[in-house]
């Protein structure tokens, strides 16, 4: 007896101590958005473009490589000195070093070109740590819905056995039929069918969410949702300036202005400068000093287009970030919308269509088992209350979904 009594009890310390083993390391909304910035490839990605861009602005600013020539000169080919080096006043070995120079300020420019490029992609950089966050965070709620429903189906599961076998004895005793003891069957069968279904759902958004966070997508999560504030569609919409995506698109325009700049800057002509020494034989040597200016006149086709290429560039990028701010202001009055409405409905189904499908379930089981009632008016009122709370459900998901995708408006970013 005290044997059974010792075993009994380490078995529930067991339990406990596995019940608070995971809620210790059960995964939370937060720690999954934070998991995917720590381990994100695609940030680490973007922090190597922009250190490319960087340093390609700098070699941009550069003069260009000089070049190195040399060869043969004024070599006869026909007659009696031909082919020769010593004969012929004329012929020489030549080597030459030659440096081109950009006009105007086109070094400058292509360096300030690269800067601003980069610093557009340090915009991005933030706009994509945002965007990180909000994907987690809504493969994260698709995770916990298909938890939850489970849960709720499970619950449901666990009520069907017992009414199959409380049917089962009814049958025995000549109270109860067999096509009321198969619809009770039949009933626990796609309730385990809506569970298995409710597990593949379950492993498809794991997946998903493994994209973000690897291995740790396997973790139990965290059965409750955070709490969030009610959003405030004005503050949001004000913020928009300050945007990382919308400072993105800001950026865009001094690259396109460095671009017009640049096209300006190709009316003036580019030239060059090479040094050549000849060596003759027999003969004394030659030096020879070189200059070389481009001519742009014939602009009309080339240059005028360039600017007016330039000019278009800079009107599309002011465009795109009005655009942007247009897209970002629709999709915050939506959300917030959507979950204003969303409250008002749960508030309905927490206030009354719950607890009255619960009230029906509780009066068919009563009715049934006292004999006023039918075996098929408990199974649909326990069917009901069940699609009810999933119904409900689905709202606490939406309302959380429309959370995650505001925060992707107000969350400040981290740029470790």
């Amino acid at each position: 007896m005290f044997r059974w009594i010792g075993a009994s009890l380490l078995a529930l310390m067991s339990v406990f101590a596995h019940a608070d083993d995971t809620r210790g390391v059960a995964l939370a909304l937060d720690e999954a958005q934070a998991l995917a910035l720590e381990r994100q490839p695609l940030l680490d990605a973007q922090r190597q473009a922009i250190q490319a861009q960087r340093e390609s602005a700098v070699a941009a600013a550069q003069l260009p490589d000089p070049t190195l020539s040399g060869g043969i000169t004024d070599l006869t080919l026909t007659g009696g000195d031909r082919f020769t080096l010593r004969r012929e006043s004329d012929t020489q070995l030549m080597v030459g070093i030659r440096q081109s120079f950009p006009g105007g300020d086109k070094r400058a420019l292509r360096g300030a070109r690269g800067t601003a490029e980069a610093d557009r992609l340090f915009a991005e950089l933030a706009e994509q740590t945002r965007m990180v966050r909000r994907e987690t965070g809504l493969m994260w709620l698709e995770v916990w819905k298909a938890q939850r429903a489970q849960s709720q189906v499970r619950e449901s599961i666990n009520q069907a056995k017992l009414q199959v076998e409380a049917v089962r004895i009814a049958f025995t005793a000549s109270r109860a039929t067999q096509a009321e003891v198969l619809a009770a069957q039949v009933s626990l069968e796609l309730l385990n069918d809506q569970l298995a279904n409710l597990e593949q759902m379950e492993w498809h958004a794991r997946n998903q969410l493994r994209r973000w966070i690897g291995a740790e997508a396997e973790r139990l999560l965290c059965p409750d949702l955070p709490t969030w504030p009610a959003p405030d569609a004005v503050r949001l919409t004000q913020g928009l300036e300050h945007h990382p995506h919308i400072a993105a698109q800001s950026q865009a325009v001094p690259v396109a202005a460095a671009e017009l700049k640049l096209a300006h800057a190709a009316y003036r002509p580019d030239w060059s400068v090479q040094l050549g020494y000849g060596h003759r034989p027999e003969f004394p040597d030659y030096a020879a000093l070189t200059f070389e200016v481009g001519l742009p006149l014939f602009t009309a086709n080339r240059q005028d287009r360039g600017v007016e290429a330039g000019r278009a560039g800079v009107e599309r990028a002011e465009q795109l970030k009005q655009d942007a701010l247009r897209q970002h202001r629709a999709e915050i009055a939506l959300n917030v919308e959507d979950w204003t409405r969303l409250q008002q409905r749960l508030a309905r189904y927490d206030g009354d269509i719950l607890p009255r499908a619960q009230q029906r379930l509780a009066s068919a089981q009563a009715a049934y088992g006292a004999g006023a009632g039918t075996l098929a008016m408990a199974l649909e009122a326990r069917r009901s209350l069940l699609d009810i709370e999933l119904q409900k459900l689905d709202l606490e998901f939406d309302a959380a979904k429309h959370q995650v995708t505001l925060e992707y408006f107000a969350h400040p970013e981290t740029l470790p």
